[in-house]
């Protein structure tokens, strides 16, 4: 099995790319933590949250051409879903937030005819 490449050790880490790469590894990231294992919820919630944090601290020292991660944070919570499966969400803050919506305004209207 191969390991998994971070979007942050890829050479087109860039600009608005890197947001599209950051969240693909934040939906690794806390799906990977939510998965049932032996550790419990707090333990596995404590954990996303480091992960988390280096994660946006990879991608603040290795993305290029962008700013969208200087000084930004991000806090992991667990809730039920309807169907009573646990998940992890990232919150985002709100800077970070602004440049995800910048960027899904501008992927919308790239596909608009």
């Amino acid at each position: 099995m191969t390991t998994r490449q971070w979007g942050y050790e890829r050479a087109d880490c860039s600009g608005d790319y890197a947001l599209n790469l950051f969240l693909d590894d934040m939906e690794h990231l806390v799906d990977h933590y939510a998965a049932p294992s032996g550790e419990q919820l707090e333990t596995r919630l404590f954990q996303a949250q480091a992960a988390a944090n280096k994660l946006l601290q990879a991608y603040e020292k290795n993305a290029r051409n962008t700013a969208a991660f200087t000084g930004q944070f991000i806090e992991i919570k667990s809730v039920v879903d309807a169907q009573d499966v646990l998940q992890f969400v990232p919150i985002f803050s709100s800077g970070l937030k602004q440049q995800l919506i910048k960027l899904l305004k501008r992927s919308n209207t790239a596909t608009q005819h």
